[in-house]
């Protein structure tokens, strides 16, 4: 599994700096906060639990919609990422709240 792993950390590097034309320490900045809003916003508990790689795949394509119709209505692109931090929040709160009654019926 840690081989898969590393393989596609490494395509994904290659196809990162394919895409740049160049190589870039600062190429994959805040891709984390994308990344994790998404599994989050696609139903995946950050307290422990299941998710889906549908539900990540749905959460991915939402963030994206979201991210592309904030710059289609030409929001300066530094509000982005507080978006998507924002959307992170609030994905969490009520995630918590919602696993914990889950838990706190079964109690």
């Amino acid at each position: 599994m840690l081989t898969l792993t590393g393989l596609a950390a490494g395509l994904a590097g290659v196809v990162t700096a394919t895409r740049l034309a160049s190589g870039s320490s600062n190429s994959g900045t805040l891709f984390e906060l994308e990344v994790i809003t998404a599994v989050v916003l696609g139903g995946t508990s950050l307290m422990g639990g299941k998710g889906s790689i549908i539900g990540s795949a749905i959460g991915a394509v939402t963030l994206g919609v979201i991210s592309n119709g904030l710059v289609l209505l030409r929001v300066d692109v530094y509000w982005v990422p507080i978006t998507q931090g924002l959307i992170l929040i609030v994905a969490i709160l009520l995630n918590a709240k919602l696993f914990g009654r889950i838990s706190g019926q079964r109690g």
